[in-house]
């Protein structure tokens, strides 16, 4: 249902909505062991959060996502985002 909010606004396209999750990898790539944390394979926080916005916007545009279980054995996270995309 589209808004006015003093002029008109045509809309030909509609935004879906939907609730997404995925698995992203803890562990650094070879190339980002050069900026990953002394002593440890897992990635800094900057470059995990870079990594899961990557993946998300490869299914629509992020509204908001959250990590929501941490696998140590797998060392994997799960995330659990809201996307929005153009149908």
């Amino acid at each position: 249902m589209p808004v006015s909010l003093g002029s008109k606004v045509n809309l030909e396209n509609e935004m879906q909505t939907k609730l997404v999750m995925l698995e992203v990898s803890l562990q650094a790539s070879p190339s980002q062991l050069q900026t990953a944390m002394p002593g440890s394979e897992l990635l800094p926080s900057d470059a995990l959060r870079s990594r899961i916005e990557s993946e998300l916007t490869s299914l629509g545009t992020p509204l908001r996502w959250a990590i929501t279980h941490i696998n140590l054995d797998s060392q994997t996270a799960q995330v659990e985002a809201v996307v929005t995309t153009l149908v």
